[in-house]
């Protein structure tokens, strides 16, 4: 570990999670502890790190091995069996490389550990004086976040100042996986004053421009006094820093 401080339970749960071998409940609650604990999580990464070094150190003595071990064979007068082990081997260091090369960047992993989806607004049942906005809600409340962006857009073009429509439709668009849609929307909500909606627009709107690598127009978003979500966009600031 980084320092040798932490306690034997905690390693022991480190590990576990980096390993993949804790049950639902568990990765969940560790998880929770990961979004409160800013040291907890660099812990994590640093066990990753450890454990591919070890994984490719392994890899590397492997081949080692076979090689000599065909250097053998070959003044033997060869086999097949060598070189299914040279490419057993390298398909492994191919898998550790590309695991290398894709993992998350730190905005990614970041926002996914504070993400949470907005869970939307109760949609009353037989009300017709809101339909089309109840429609569209019931669709981003099962997941059909573009459906749900397609009859908001509609609304939004008669109702173009309106922070409901907006809001929403920048949520979806974030929940979909698209933060480069949802910040601009989430951002004219954010600077909306009096909207119901600014305080969780601007948290939104920061995770967004994090997810995206814009760690400069995240510093900018001035999270107004009495939002919950400022020390947590903080704590993330730092940790890109």
């Amino acid at each position: 570990m980084s320092n040798g401080a932490l306690d034997r339970t905690t390693f022991e749960a480190i590990e576990a999670y980096v390993l993949d071998r804790l049950d639902a409940d568990e990765r969940l609650g560790f998880e929770r502890r990961m979004a409160a604990d800013p040291t907890l999580r660099v812990e994590v990464e640093l066990e990753r790190e450890n454990i591919l070094a070890i994984e490719l150190g392994g890899m590397e003595r492997m081949l080692k091995e076979v090689r000599e071990g065909h250097s053998e064979q070959r003044e033997q007068g060869g086999g097949w069996t060598t070189w299914l082990k040279y490419a057993a081997v390298v398909a492994i260091l191919l898998s550790g490389a590309l695991w290398f090369t894709l993992r998350p960047s730190a905005s990614e992993r970041l926002f996914t550990e504070h993400f949470a989806p907005e869970p939307g607004l109760p949609v009353a049942m037989g009300s017709t004086a809101a339909h089309a906005f109840n429609d569209a809600m019931v669709a981003y409340k099962l997941g059909d976040h573009d459906e749900a962006i397609s009859k908001w857009s509609v609304l939004l073009k008669e109702r173009p100042s309106s922070d409901t429509l907006r809001y929403f439709i920048g949520c979806a668009e974030l929940n979909a996986g698209r933060p480069e849609r949802a910040a601009p929307m989430l951002l004219t909500v954010a600077d909306q004053e009096g909207s119901a909606f600014a305080q969780k627009a601007q948290w939104f709107a920061f995770l967004a421009l994090v997810r995206n690598g814009d760690r400069n127009a995240a510093k900018a978003i001035r999270f107004s006094p009495g939002n919950p979500y400022g020390a947590k966009a903080e704590a993330i600031l730092s940790e890109l820093e």
